[in-house]
């Protein structure tokens, strides 16, 4: 069935809705929606899918990835039905959001910021436009809500002021606003209210010229308690961190899940420059992410919400499964499970703006749905055990997702994003980012 009926049920051994796992339940789907969530025995003449040993949950949501076409069927492989692309070229992330808000079975519900917002240097030129004035940078966010974005994304090379016209422009037209910092701190940009702040930038210190990363508690206890004052999101992405710290790993060289990365992707992480990088700066970067965990672990302690994302697609961060493996990194952050994947579900939703209509089962909700084998609530592995994906309303079959995938490794890879990573892999050079500032707390 890859089409919508017109009702049918789902009966799964279990129904996490978002807040309580539900048993002995059946949940309606009519068109896009959900319906009802009935007692299974008092199901009577209609169409059923029956999920023996499974447990259904909403759809997860990727907060921070930057698409390309040979992404999408993965993403929905895995039950990844809504994604947020934090950078990309505008006209491109504008159509593909169009195209599979036309047709589900193509790929996730997109939103998107388009081009990044950078300061008169500019990191990445082909998915960021430059700004070196208040008005220059109020005009371009001015253009980028015209064009149909969804939030607004603000660089490292901005600096304080920059950052803080941008994001009075922005509210001014009711456009969330999410940040990797640079020269500006984690506590001056949730003072000027950034709404989101990306990998634990600004408050984190990594590895910058030789030094090793660190973690001030008095520093982070500040910012812990600006976010909650302003009530700043943080979505982490250890995933980076991970994957490019332990690069060389056979592990990823032959991860199965890498047949839904492109070749000439795969080839391009095969020759990406930190498999070179001296050994006592790999570990330094090892070390970074023990320091995030640390940091996320006590985030979460105090309420801060958090989301999840990955920063798709760096290297071995698989389209869609590399999701999986964020919510293992935060469970083993000393994150129970629950409130992990809330942090992909309801609080992502939260924060994309539709509270209600994904990342929940509930009447009048979406139907984004998907169901793994096992309880992932009671442990977190069991979510990469994807047997069952519905995207608003249709019930997504695996071998229309690999017809998709399949047909799609066969063209030229010609968007802005794999240029961008075939680009760093053939010139073994990434861009000069300021460092992150870290306990500098003057304005």
């Amino acid at each position: 069935m890859s089409d919508q009926l017109e009702q049918w049920a789902i009966v799964p051994s279990g129904v996490w809705d978002g807040q309580s796992l539900l048993k002995d339940k059946a949940v309606i789907i009519e068109g896009e929606y959900i319906s009802a969530i009935v007692d299974v025995g008092s199901l009577k003449d209609i169409s059923r899918i029956d999920l023996v040993g499974m447990t259904l949950l909403p759809g997860l949501i990727d907060a921070h990835v930057h698409l390309s076409d040979w992404m999408l069927p993965s993403f929905l492989a895995a039950g990844v039905t809504t994604v947020r692309d934090t950078g990309n070229n505008l006209e491109w992330v504008l159509n593909v959001r169009e195209r599979t808000k036309v047709d589900p079975l193509s790929g996730p519900t997109i939103q998107c910021c388009g081009p990044t917002l950078d300061g008169s240097l500019v990191n990445w030129p082909k998915i960021s436009l430059a700004n070196s004035s208040r008005d220059e940078i109020i005009k371009n966010v001015q253009n980028l809500v015209a064009a149909g974005v969804d939030a607004i994304k603000l660089y490292v090379n901005l600096d304080k002021n920059l950052m803080a016209s941008a994001v009075e422009t922005a509210h001014s037209l009711s456009k969330y606003v999410l940040a990797h910092l640079g020269g500006v701190n984690a506590l001056d940009a949730s003072s000027i209210a950034v709404d989101e702040i990306e990998h634990l930038t600004g408050c984190i210190h990594h590895e910058h010229g030789g030094e090793s990363p660190f973690s001030d508690s008095d520093y982070l206890d500040e910012c812990i308690e600006q976010f909650l004052q302003n009530k700043t999101t943080m979505c982490p992405t250890l995933m980076v961190w991970d994957r490019l710290s332990r690069i060389n790993e056979s592990t990823f060289f032959y991860d199965k899940r890498l047949e839904w990365v492109h070749p000439h992707i795969r080839s391009a992480w095969a020759r990406f420059p930190h498999r070179n990088l001296d050994p006592e700066l790999k570990m330094k970067r090892q070390e970074s992410l023990i320091t995030m965990k640390r940091a996320l672990r006590e985030i979460s302690r105090r309420g801060c919400r958090i989301v999840i994302g990955t920063d798709t697609p760096w290297p071995y961060v698989i389209p869609g499964f590399a999701v999986h493996d964020e919510l293992a990194l935060i469970v083993e952050s000393g994150i129970d499970p629950k409130d992990a994947i809330r942090m992909a579900t309801n609080d992502a939703a939260d924060v994309l703006g539709l509270t209600g209509e994904i990342g929940v089962i509930k009447p009048g909700a979406i139907a984004n749905l998907m169901a793994v084998v096992g309880n992932p609530l009671e442990d977190i592995s069991r979510i990469s055990n994807v047997k069952f994906v519905t995207h608003r309303g249709h019930n997504i079959r695996l071998e229309h997702l690999t017809a998709i995938r399949d047909s799609g490794f066969q063209l030229p890879l010609k968007d802005a994003i794999s240029e961008l990573i075939v680009g760093v892999a053939d010139t073994k050079q990434l861009p000069k980012s300021p460092p992150v500032v870290f306990n500098n707390l003057s304005n």
